[in-house]
């Protein structure tokens, strides 16, 4: 008999690795729709999501920004999109409510007025804040124009005429003033209490801005270069705009910086590195100041699948229980990964990437579009365009109901050394007691096909209240005589993983 080696995951805090052999056992090749963080000793699935917006309105569609506002003494969620078939922008609300028409549990939502909302102009939705000094949200049209909607009047007015730009970024209220700053192109505008200052500072003009956030009593502004070979920059701003010099400017390396946020008081940025002639390789870029410069703790190679567009990273972006939320959409080992993720520290002080919740359950984001998010409590919107090229929206279901697959999918094991054949002596994957529709599926991929996409199923358990299930060598199901092996589960019905655990036997030896 060969040497016996058992191997027992019961810790999944790690996120998603870069490297398939990553020797930590908390890590995995990919981890979407359970909750790993909060709970680092078993994944727990999320509900599935359901329809957030009624697409078949003969009155509005294409919701692609979000923000809470206070209407009438009560706070709601406010979108903005645009009515149906006439591309003129429109706001909408609902009530951060359960049991009522137009609140969180349903796909309505309520208008403030019958009309649109910007005077038959196009909305650049990347912007769009809420400033509780003058009470009004802000939004941008036309390349032009700030404009905002002041609730709960139906009126909406221009605020500001920046003449033109070409990109616009979201805004925020730093907590340190109390003022309102809006990025575009090169420049920053600020708004002390109605009260605009434009341009209150401007960058060098080979640079545009892509996001901004507090970063202590400074206001970091994120910027990604015009040159396809240049490298983005980060500028830390005291916010005073009688000074032409800024107190800190750090080269944040190749790729186009597209979120910039703090996470357990670091300054993290995600560029991505792709769709210019020069770029062989598409890259997500994950990047830490240290103090001194910025520092890339994590990188995903992304690879096209056949497709000529392989990632997608909107600058949306929400901080949220001390992680970094953002949408994105890569291909890795040839498969998409579509949805939300997250960055931030584990328990254990590690940067962890999760991708928490695909867009649509199961169904394939095929256009890969995704405009923007919001999370509301224990619910979350995203805005998203289907394969029919529909704008819709998908939100949290309020019924305990799980049937997104939400899967886990190892790391490479190889017993130590990739040269020697193993045989799988065993396999047990440990539950919560399984609830009445839970299920949990084991599969594995060895060897050359490790990575392709394609699974061999192990066992289906969906015996209730069991809490563990096991598949023996005797079985015939497990593989053999092979060098290195992955594992997939799958759960729905709302089953809880608490561990993953098997043997191998290693049978082979090297030819000297």
């Amino acid at each position: 008999m060969g040497k016996i080696q058992e191997t027992i995951i019961s810790r999944f805090d790690g996120g998603i690795t870069n490297d398939p052999r990553d020797p930590a056992s908390n890590v995995a090749r990919m981890v979407a729709n359970f909750d790993v963080i909060n709970h680092p000793h078993k994944m727990v699935p999320y509900r599935d999501s359901e329809a957030g917006h009624d697409s078949t309105s003969s009155t509005s569609r294409g919701l692609q920004n979000f923000a809470v506002a206070l209407r009438s003494g009560n706070y709601v969620l406010y979108a903005l999109g645009e009515q149906d078939g006439n591309a003129k922008s429109e706001v909408e609300y609902k009530a951060l409510t359960t049991g009522a028409a137009t609140d969180l549990d349903d796909d309505d939502w309520a208008s403030p007025s019958g009309g649109d909302q910007s005077g038959g102009s196009i909305s650049q939705f990347n912007l769009f804040v809420w400033y509780h000094k003058t009470l009004k949200l802000y939004m941008a049209r036309d390349s032009q124009y700030i404009w905002t909607h002041a609730p709960p009047s139906t009126a909406d007015t221009t605020a500001l005429d920046l003449t033109s730009f070409t990109n616009i970024a979201q805004g925020l209220v730093h907590s340190k003033d109390d003022i309102l700053y809006i990025p575009y192109d090169n420049k920053i505008a600020k708004n002390d209490n109605g009260s605009w200052t434009n341009a209150a500072l401007t960058l060098p003009t080979h640079l545009y801005i892509t996001s901004i956030c507090e970063y202590g009593n400074y206001l970091a502004i994120g910027c990604a270069s015009l040159n396809v070979v240049g490298h983005s920059v980060v500028y830390l701003w005291d916010r005073n705009s009688s000074l032409t010099t800024l107190s800190e400017s750090i080269n944040w390396g190749v790729g186009t910086l597209q979120i910039l946020d703090v996470v357990d008081g670091t300054l993290i940025g995600i560029s991505r590195s792709a769709g210019t002639t020069p770029i062989l390789y598409e890259r997500i870029y994950f990047r830490a100041y240290n103090g001194s410069y910025a520092e890339v703790f994590k990188v995903l190679d992304i690879t096209d699948g056949g497709s000529s567009a392989a990632s997608t990273l909107p600058i949306a972006k929400q901080k949220f229980d001390n992680r970094l939320f953002f949408l994105m959409d890569v291909t890795l080992d040839g498969i998409q990964r579509a949805g939300l993720w997250s960055i931030g520290r584990n328990k254990l002080g590690q940067f962890t990437l999760v991708l928490e919740r695909t867009v649509n359950n199961d169904t394939a984001l095929s256009t890969g579009a995704m405009y923007n998010f919001i999370i509301v409590g224990d619910y979350t919107f995203i805005a998203y365009d289907d394969s029919a090229g529909d704008d819709q929206v998908s939100k949290t279901n309020d019924s305990a109901s799980y049937t997104a697959t939400s899967i886990y999918e190892s790391k490479i094991f190889n017993a130590g050394d990739s040269s020697l054949k193993k045989d799988l002596m065993g396999v047990t994957v440990t539950t919560e007691a399984m609830p009445a529709n839970g299920q949990i599926v084991l599969k594995y991929q060895i060897n050359e096909n490790i990575g392709d996409g394609t699974w061999t199923t192990i066992f289906t358990n969906t015996t209730d209240d069991s809490v563990s299930y096991s598949v023996p060598r005797q079985s015939g199901l497990l593989p053999t005589e092979y060098k290195e092996i992955a594992f997939r589960i799958e759960s729905t019905g709302g089953a809880i993983i608490t561990g993953l655990s098997f043997e191998e036997e290693v049978t082979g030896k090297r030819n000297y």
